[in-house]
């Protein structure tokens, strides 16, 4: 085994050291500040059941002693204070109405005056509450006091009921003194029977504050072991790391994960010396059409795709390729045919040293972002093609209307063959064919507003559907509408234009299914997203992928009597609405449209 340098045995951070030690101390601060509460929560506990025992046995023997009497006088109930008060651990027994006069007091002296301190909570004589509890400072004893309050009511709860039953039973005595000896004695009768009556037990807290003085000792000289022994031991772990191993271990740790860190959330591949896959993240994974837990530990020219795979072949070597434009094709194994446009850079993995330890690429993909300039450039060309058809069509609206004027002059006058008659009638025609053209033109061109109001889906494509129904029939074509399965509320769109935009839609699929077929129409509120989504369906004979990018360019058209703008029409109204259009075809198979509004 390789000797650890003798200098730096111990290489950590000042501040992790310091984080440690204050986390030590943290843990034997909460560990000790629990044991104090808990030592001082049972005291006070044991102090607070000795009270209630100390009430429970004043209200039995003042029960007793008022059946045995057989009267209404309980100043018995003085003598019996003073009797129990003689207890050393007893610093005072006091009994209290709601005014605060002391009514009975293991002091004879205090009768009659008012409480000397500040009177705890009289519970409600309705519903009287539990027992509770105060600590306060007894001037006269310069002593703290555990004081126990509680509702006195010795002809109440269970042992009142009791009470009252033996005393309905049994013949009423008149002896001498059973009736209240003074007005003290009458009104502590009175008070007990109607639960005016608070007690007040106040219990000497020295023992069980000497008893938490040398508890809070313990627990310190306990903490100061576990604080001592703990730091002893992250120390003496420190010690036992050997230098050169954690040297070499960090050196490939923060090469690796610093060149992941510094290009998330990009695609990562990363081969050792030999090219076996040391790290495949799930972007990448993606964008190959792998999995990541098949891949690692693999040979990186047997599992990625060879346009990745040729920049790892030679892991060791120092050329670095920056940016170079691949396409990939992850879904081909499900049929799908689509492509991803990825950014690919490859570059080497280095020591400290500048050792070339392995080989790493780097995947982004830009395929939404290239769709996304394209649209922006059909946008851009939309709108300069709409500004220019403006100017035009003004242009030639005017002398249009004097050409078509001065035909329909020469036609009415009448030629002089037949010949000349027949050109006249030709002329009109095509000026109010230019003139349709120059119209359907504007529509595009201009702006329209929108008329949005909350429409049913259903109903307006069952509407829709209603339209094409007569050239459904006539071309031996099925009509399919789909609503989704849940209720979806009203959508918020213009329905004159959406219509105009499905008809386009009908009569494209109808025109491409001449011997028949189906023509569906679907819709659903997608759970991802507050929109609604209608996919138009057929099985026509589809659109030829190198045609189908310009479908809904302005004048582009397949038909030989088409104008080539019921497309792009339809395109900027989905587009005004804030919506996406987007078709999808199979030579052979059928189109989909799908538009999604929001």
């Amino acid at each position: 085994m390789e000797k650890l340098p003798g200098k730096k045995i111990i290489f950590a951070s000042p501040w992790i050291l310091i984080t440690a030690v204050g986390l030590l101390l943290a843990i034997v601060l909460v560990f000790a500040v629990n044991n104090l509460q808990r030592e001082q929560r049972l005291a006070e506990e044991n102090l607070f059941n000795q009270g209630q025992g100390i009430i429970r046995m004043l209200e039995a023997g003042t029960r007793a002693a008022t059946m045995r009497m057989g009267g209404q006088d309980i100043g018995h109930l003085q003598q019996l204070l003073e009797q129990v008060a003689a207890e050393p651990e007893i610093v005072y027994i006091a009994l209290i109405d709601r005014a605060g006069n002391i009514l009975a007091h293991n002091n004879p002296d205090l009768l009659d005056i008012s409480l000397p301190f500040s009177l705890p909570p009289m519970p409600d004589a309705d519903a009287p509450a539990a027992a509770s509890h105060r600590l306060r400072h007894d001037s006269e004893q310069e002593a703290r006091v555990f004081e126990v309050s509680a509702s006195f009511a010795p002809f109440a709860g269970r042992g009142g009921r009791h009470w009252h039953e033996r005393m309905e039973h049994r013949p009423r005595m008149r002896h001498p003194g059973v009736e209240p000896a003074n007005e003290t004695a009458g009104r502590l009768w009175r008070a007990a029977t109607e639960g005016e009556l608070l007690i007040l037990v106040g219990l000497d807290m020295s023992e069980a504050d000497k008893v938490l003085s040398q508890n809070r000792r313990h627990i310190f000289f306990i903490s100061l072991a576990m604080l001592l022994v703990g730091v002893g031991g992250w120390l003496a772990l420190l010690g036992a790391q050997g230098y050169r191993t954690a040297a070499g271990t960090l050196n490939y740790i923060q090469a690796f994960t610093g060149l992941l860190i510094s290009r998330l959330p990009l695609g990562i591949i990363a081969v050792d010396r030999q090219g076996r896959i040391e790290t495949c993240n799930e972007v990448a994974a993606g964008m190959c059409g792998v999995t990541p837990a098949k891949v690692v530990g693999a040979m990186a020219t047997k599992v990625l795709p060879e346009l990745v795979a040729g920049h790892l072949q030679r892991p060791l070597t120092d050329v670095e390729v920056i940016d170079r434009e691949i396409r990939l094709s992850p879904a081909a194994a499900n049929g799908d045919d689509d492509q991803l446009t990825i950014m690919l850079s490859a570059v080497p993995i280095r020591d400290r040293e500048q050792q070339i330890i392995g080989r790493a690429v780097l995947l982004h993909d830009i395929t939404r972002l290239q769709a996304m300039e394209k649209e922006v450039q059909r946008h851009e060309r939309l709108v300069a093609l709409g500004k220019m058809a403006a100017g035009v069509a003004h242009e030639i609206r005017n002398p249009l209307s004097s050409i078509k004027g001065l035909a329909t002059l020469l036609g009415s006058r009448g030629g002089e063959t037949p010949q000349e008659t027949e050109a006249a009638r030709l002329l009109v025609g095509e000026v109010e064919r230019i003139n349709r053209s120059i119209s359907e033109l504007l529509d595009f061109a201009r702006p329209q507003p929108l008329q949005r109001r909350p429409v049913d889906l259903n109903e307006l494509l069952a509407n829709s559907l209603q339209l094409v129904t007569a050239d459904a029939q006539s071309l031996g074509v099925e009509l399919k509408l789909h609503p989704p399965a849940a209720a979806v509320p009203p959508a918020m769109i213009d329905a004159d234009r959406i219509i105009q935009v499905l008809l386009n839609l009908y009569l494209n699929s109808l025109q491409a299914m001449p011997k028949g077929g189906s023509l569906m129409v679907a819709w659903e509120k997608p759970a991802e997203q507050p929109a609604v989504r209608i996919k138009v369906s057929d099985t026509g004979r589809g659109i030829a992928p190198e045609i189908l990018p310009k479908i809904t360019d302005p004048y582009f058209t397949t038909k030989p009597e088409g104008s080539g703008l019921g497309l792009a029409l339809a395109q900027k109204i989905i587009d005004d609405h804030g919506g996406k259009m987007e078709i999808t075809s199979r030579p052979g198979q059928g189109t989909t449209v799908t538009i999604t509004l929001p």
